[in-house]
């Protein structure tokens, strides 16, 4: 779990002062229009959720920066409130997005909880082995199509006059991230047993599902997610992977990124090794979580072909 953050800090602040604005109490609520509220964590889960409302539900999500670290947002007392107001929540749990479950607390909103999703499916023995140390759930993608489908029904259930159109679009989700998990699976049959190396384990999830070994010192990574220097032994280990070409391609978080998992990035290249950037947020231009996710396959997939 990532240490480097603020929010457990300052989510109290935030939920003091929407205690102000929200005076005699708060509680889940449609929108004027009648229309069911949900407010997401992040743009990651507002486009899970868009893709599963459509025009029948009204989708807020509190942070979509492409270029900053999802770990460092500080909620605002308007940020609360909206939670507070919001008929279905949708996040990530697992302590990611912290601000989020602790202004949830008190709520009668309806709560779509990825990591509790998750290991659920984990504990019925429905899942693969998940990385318990991981919690970026939204690049696991099965449990994404768990998130889809709950919030289908919790939709279903305020909105029930719309039920078949939450449920076929539900569906459509999870018939089209399919074929991405297929494109993913067949990354590990082309090349089995491929070693990368990640600087953090953002992608963890989606590198496992691709069948790739990451490669990458533990207490290197262990030092980046916390947003600390690695020690010079660990930064040499790493370096010595990419030097001696003992993996396919570096796996680089493009959001966290610092002059050491830069320095990596340098040397890979002139290694003649590939680098593969990764993202917490939905890149510039790009409001689909299929699509997205089908771009970090493909780029992968490109990655780890055979170079001249």
């Amino acid at each position: 779990m990532r240490i480097r953050n603020r929010l457990a800090q300052t989510v109290g602040a935030a939920v003091v002062a929407t205690l102000a604005l929200t005076a005699c109490g708060s509680g889940s609520s449609d929108t004027s229009d009648g229309k069911p509220s949900i407010v997401a964590s992040t743009d990651v889960y507002g486009a899970v959720a868009r893709a599963v409302a459509g025009g029948d539900a009204e989708v807020t999500e509190l942070f979509a920066n492409p270029t900053g670290d999802p770990h460092e947002f500080e909620p605002s007392a308007q940020d609360t409130l909206k939670v507070k107001r919001a008929s279905i929540l949708v996040f990530n749990g697992g302590h990611y997005d912290a601000y989020m479950e602790k202004a949830a607390e008190g709520t009668s909103a309806a709560k779509v909880d990825a990591v509790s999703l998750q290991e659920e499916g984990a504990a019925a023995g429905h899942d693969h082995e998940h990385e318990h140390a991981n919690e970026h759930a939204f690049y696991d993608l099965p449990t994404m199509q768990k998130v889809a489908g709950a919030v289908a029904k919790t939709l279903s259930e305020k909105d029930s006059g719309k039920r078949e159109a939450y449920e076929k679009r539900a569906a459509d989700f999870s018939s089209k991230l399919d074929e991405v998990i297929g494109r993913a699976r067949a990354i590990g049959h082309t090349n089995p047993g491929a070693r990368v190396a990640a600087t953090e384990p953002v992608a963890g999830y989606l590198l496992s599902l691709s069948g790739l070994i990451d490669a990458a010192p533990p207490r290197y990574t262990a030092a980046i997610e916390s947003g600390t220097d690695p020690a010079p032994a660990d930064i040499a280990a790493a370096t010595s992977l990419v030097t001696g070409k003992q993996v396919r391609a570096v796996v680089l978080n493009s959001q966290t990124e610092n002059p050491v998992t830069t320095a990596l990035a340098k040397t890979a290249e002139g290694a003649g090794v590939p680098v593969v950037r990764v993202t917490e947020s939905l890149p510039e231009g790009t409001t689909d979580y299929v699509a997205w996710q089908a771009d970090n396959v493909q780029r992968l997939s490109e990655a780890l072909k055979p170079r001249p």
